[in-house]
């Protein structure tokens, strides 16, 4: 399957209260600040799906052509299933990898809370969406707790331009109508307040510049190795590479004032790892933005993901893997809205009812 370039939205999603209350949860007593918010589906059943829900982490005034109202009451409206809301802290205060351990905290309290405790009821299946941070989030949940025979596993992920690698630089990708370049009036112009946005939460979000380089802050890098190293160094430009090198990008980072180090020839990680047979990636739908800064990288991640169900995952073809990792295009940012948030939910109420 071709990756989808998408216009406007015309699909419609009612969004109205559902039957059930959301009711706040503290997963954890040793963290009273790591918080979630459950909401039942508006049908229930015994095998409703769970979907974890990771907000973007960037600033809610940033423009966006119909924000989300409540993003819960979508979710579980259009997928009728039982939406968590993980509120996870990520600030200068709480950097990396705090974010990491509250989303954990919050997964095993789901495991133990919302799942049968009679082995003789199937448990539901679980995905995982998020939008930006929530999306990286999202996809390191969803790449190491993707266990095919253990009840809980994450058999789903929806991302909406993800921040997949912290370590790249964030430059909105150079975009064309035709033949001719975007102009002030098109909905492919880049928005720089993007860019400068994702700079200043990184720049937040960690305290220590190698923690960007951890594949729990950035899981492109469970695919391949980072392009560059934390600081210049001599033998930087003679390490040795494996047979799969890859091409690397350069470091010129607005965002960054320092020269940045040489950039190194990159090379695949095979994931999941042989020693680790019980995990199997995900369904996944990746939804970017044609000008959104974070469009290549999410490119980069859906090819890797492709390659690693190709060889690894029993995916078979190259036309199943783009199956199972998809990759929606669509105009402008492609930031979520009320639609792209219920279509999300509509993806994930159907793909979490497949069998695995």
């Amino acid at each position: 399957m071709a990756d989808a370039l998408l216009g406007p939205v015309t699909a419609s999603f009612e969004v109205a209260a559902a039957s059930q209350p959301t009711v706040p949860i503290q997963p954890s007593p040793s963290s009273p600040h790591n918080r979630m918010n459950i909401r039942h589906p508006p049908r229930p059943s015994p095998n409703n799906p769970i979907i974890l829900y990771l907000p973007s982490g960037l600033p809610a005034r940033l423009p966006i052509r119909q924000p989300p109202t409540n993003p819960l009451h979508t979710l579980a409206l259009s997928a009728n299933a039982t939406v968590v809301h993980i509120d996870y802290r990520l600030s200068a205060q709480t950097p990396y990898p705090k974010p990491i351990h509250d989303l954990l905290a919050s997964y095993d309290w789901i495991l133990a809370h919302l799942l049968p405790s009679s082995s003789s009821n199937p448990a539901p299946n679980i995905g995982v969406c998020g939008e930006h941070a929530g999306g990286s989030l999202a996809a390191t949940l969803a790449l190491t707790e993707c266990h095919a025979h253990k009840p809980g596993g994450i058999t789903a992920a929806a991302l909406g331009n993800p921040v997949v690698d912290w370590t790249s630089p964030f430059k909105p990708p150079h975009t064309t109508t035709k033949n001719h370049t975007t102009n002030d009036n098109s909905p492919n112009r880049p928005d720089s307040s993007l860019t400068k946005n994702l700079a200043a939460l990184r720049a937040r979000s960690f305290a220590q510049p190698q923690h960007q380089h951890d594949p729990f802050a950035s899981p492109l890098l469970f695919f391949r190795t980072p392009a560059h190293d934390l600081s210049p160094s001599p033998s930087s430009s003679s390490s040795s590479s494996s047979q799969n090198e890859l091409p690397a990008g350069d470091n010129n980072d607005e965002d960054n004032d320092a020269i940045p180090p040489p950039p190194k020839r990159l090379s695949h990680r095979k994931y999941p790892p042989v020693e680790a047979l019980h995990l199997r990636l995900p369904r996944t739908r990746i939804l970017l933005g044609e000008t959104h800064p974070l469009r290549e990288q999410g490119l980069e991640f859906a090819r890797l993901m492709r390659r690693s169900v190709e060889l690894y995952g029993g995916g078979g073809s190259e036309g199943q893997a783009e199956e199972r990792v998809q990759v929606m295009r669509r105009e402008g940012d492609g930031m979520w809205g009320e639609r792209e948030v219920g279509e999300t939910g509509a993806w994930l109420g159907e793909v979490l009812r497949m069998k695995k």
